[in-house]
């Protein structure tokens, strides 16, 4: 709950943020954070100049929630070659870990051992709608109005890790696809990527291809109308709550 001080201050604001300045605080405030990364400040701009110029985003309370989340949500480790010379001139070069934030990344691991983490079979029906067959071989039929209808002895969603193909998904003639953590904040299931094309107006596109949920833009979107609109993520929270 906000103290009596803050319910006095105005937090109130829309339009764009002064990248320059923003830089050099947000240098000052994260400089000595393990994950902090020079190179991802470009990655940053991108982020604050679309909630610059998103109109839900009224608060900067809001701003600083979005921008930390995606920090943590995104943060991951990349390879890079540095060069070096030794006392001889000779030129070695050493493979490191550096970090990378605030650009859409895949999960560490890829669902791998979790129940959304082994593959699933996509067929696009002849009515615009698609099948959803997981390996224990339950159906589903996910509808452009956005609701999943479970076939007759379908379960729930989601398979035991590991376990082997049912026939029903052997024999199933759809696309094979892993709905594991993507995006800016790692949205994850074959239903939430269904949910999140439909909630864009981009019909299934997310669902057939899910690798779309890298592109920034469509990252940026689909964290923003989550958290500002409460669409997409489980718990329908908004900002504004």
């Amino acid at each position: 709950m906000p103290t009596k001080e803050e319910e006095k201050q105005d937090y109130g604001y829309t339009g764009p943020y002064d990248p320059e300045r923003f830089c050099e605080g947000y240098a000052k405030e994260f400089k000595k954070v393990p994950k902090y990364n020079d190179p991802s400040v470009p990655d940053l701009l991108f982020v604050l100049r679309k909630i610059g110029a998103d109109a839900r985003v009224t608060d900067v309370r809001w701003a600083a929630y979005i921008l930390a989340t995606c920090f943590i949500e995104s943060s991951h480790t990349i390879k890079v070659t540095k060069q070096t010379r030794d006392k001889k001139g000779a030129i070695k070069e050493h493979v490191l870990k550096v970090w990378r934030n605030f650009s859409p990344a895949d999960e560490s691991g890829r669902g791998k051992g979790l129940a959304y983490g082994d593959p699933v079979k996509i067929f696009r029906l002849p009515t615009g709608s698609a099948r959803i067959t997981e390996r224990d071989g339950d159906r589903w039929e996910m509808k452009l109005s956005g609701i999943a209808v479970k076939a007759k002895g379908a379960l729930t969603m989601g398979v035991t890790p590991g376990s082997a193909a049912h026939a029903t998904y052997t024999a199933d003639e759809g696309e094979e696809h892993l709905y594991y953590g993507r995006g800016l904040v790692q949205i994850t299931w074959w239903y939430n990527y269904a949910v999140a094309g439909i909630t864009l107006g981009r019909g299934l596109d997310l669902l057939f291809k899910p690798e779309l949920v890298n592109e920034p833009d469509t990252a940026y979107e689909i964290m923003a109308n989550g958290m500002c609109d409460g669409t997409i993520f489980a718990n329908k929270k908004k900002l504004s709550q």
